[in-house]
């Protein structure tokens, strides 16, 4: 019987891993690596004979502070970190503890990769790609962790392991956790008997939505254990220690254009979406004037940001992908015909040079930091993530602009994933602070999004 591992109490390695990405500061009782799975199972049956809660972090990537605790912190980074690549990089098996550019690299020779591409890939794990269901900019609903997760092992709170890769899991499943999976038939026989439920379940996962449990599981999925394994994906860590997970990895492309549109304003960019999304790029990045102003303080800022003389501007960073240059050649011309039409700010050019296409990108994964980082001394910078339809962004986004105004948040920031209708949105507060004004902002926003 494999014994928990010790739990380290140090001052140094309690406050080590304090803190994350996020503006919070939760300082662990204790903190552990376990080695392996057995590991986290005796971890986990120690918790609950001690009724101490137990924390899983890996990355430290998070915004909103899931991988943090007052109580024991188990770090799974450094005896986590296999990746084993499966049928000539179509598939590959990987532990939480690995990063999604580690990842990356490995079905790099295969021409490969994984589908959830998050700003983040040179820190992020997979442990956390799968608790937040990670997309990224490219990957919206099609290729995320949820779609593209092939199969999941996973240790439950009462130390049960379930692996849906293998032959009779459900079965399994029904064996050892009897009342869990009659509840889970229970669930999925009631959403799928109302057709009202089952109407509203699927409108909203049709969206970019990272928002609670996954419930379009309950119809997706014909048996409790995948519903159940796909329930983990977006969790947040708070149902099972995911041990290892198999994805279905999705081609890279051989040639790639990417361009930078600029536009009047956030309004003439928002309201040019739907025309951008009908044209079939890959990606389509939002940046207000703000983000651009600080994106052009970034070291190796491209030429095409540094260029804009910025005053209510807005931009849409965009890139075609093609497996032959003739398609991506025709993709580019066309692109160059719509923005055209759109009333440009700026000349817009598809560009295929590497370096170039490497410092938009650069600069726009760096975006949040750099914003971040130019907040006022003694403010936190708070980040909202928000997802409308397409066609709803450009009001939703004026809605915003005007709730900064009325709460008197100054210097705000929109960006994000505008393909999707997904946009980020960055405030500076000072919490210390009453809260009142950020509590009457967020009671507002939710209106305004809902």
């Amino acid at each position: 019987m494999t014994v928990a591992p010790l739990l380290d109490t140090d001052v140094v390695a309690r406050h080590a891993l304090a803190h994350d990405a996020s503006h919070y500061l939760l300082l662990p009782e204790a903190v552990a690596s376990p080695t392996d799975e057995a590991a986290v199972v005796a971890m986990l049956a120690e918790a609950t004979r001690a009724r101490r809660p137990l924390t899983f972090r890996s990355g430290g990537t998070s915004l909103s502070g899931q991988g943090q605790s007052e109580s024991v912190l188990a770090d799974v980074r450094t005896h986590f970190r296999r990746v084993e690549v499966l049928d000539r990089g179509e598939r590959v098996r990987v532990g939480p503890g690995a990063t999604l550019r580690q990842v990356n690299a490995h079905l790099l020779r295969h021409m490969r990769r994984l589908g959830p591409d998050p700003a983040s890939e040179v820190a992020c794990t997979i442990g956390g790609v799968i608790a937040n269901n990670s997309s990224g900019m490219a990957a919206g609903i099609a290729e995320n962790s949820y779609r593209t997760l092939e199969s999941l092992r996973f240790v439950l709170p009462s130390g049960t392991v379930v692996d849906t890769g293998l032959e009779g899991a459900d079965a399994r499943l029904r064996r050892e956790e009897p009342e869990l999976h009659e509840g889970l038939l229970r669930l999925m026989r009631q959403v799928r008997d109302d057709a009202e439920a089952a109407r509203v379940i699927r409108e909203r996962f049709a969206l970019k939505n990272t928002m609670g449990y996954g419930i379009n599981s309950l119809l997706d999925f014909d048996t409790p254990a995948e519903v159940l394994a796909h329930l983990v994906v977006g969790s947040e860590g708070t149902l099972a220690f995911v041990s290892s997970a198999v994805f279905r990895t999705v081609p890279i492309q051989k040639h790639i254009s990417t361009g930078l549109i600029v536009l009047p304003s956030l309004q003439a960019a928002t309201a040019a979406l739907p025309d951008v999304v009908g044209a079939g790029f890959a990606t389509a990045e939002l940046m207000d004037a703000r983000s651009l102003t600080v994106a052009q303080q970034l070291a190796g800022a491209p030429q095409e940001i540094l260029g804009i003389e910025v005053d209510s501007h807005a931009a849409l960073l965009v890139e075609h992908r093609a497996d032959e240059e003739e398609t991506l050649a025709q993709k580019s011309a066309d692109a160059a015909a719509l923005a055209d039409s759109l009333g440009l700010a700026a000349p817009f050019e598809m560009t295929t040079d590497g370096p170039r296409r490497t410092a938009m990108w650069t600069t726009r994964k760096g975006l949040y930091a750099a914003v971040a980082g130019a907040r006022p001394a003694g403010s936190t910078a708070l980040l909202e993530d928000v997802v409308v339809p397409v066609p709803e962004l450009e009001a939703t986004c004026q809605g915003l602009q005007g709730l900064f105004d009325r709460h008197g948040y100054d210097e705000s920031v929109i960006f994000g994933h505008a393909k999707d209708g997904n946009i980020h949105f960055l405030l500076n507060e000072r919490l210390g602070e009453s809260q009142a004004r950020l509590e009457a902002f967020t009671e507002d926003m939710a209106e305004l999004v809902l």
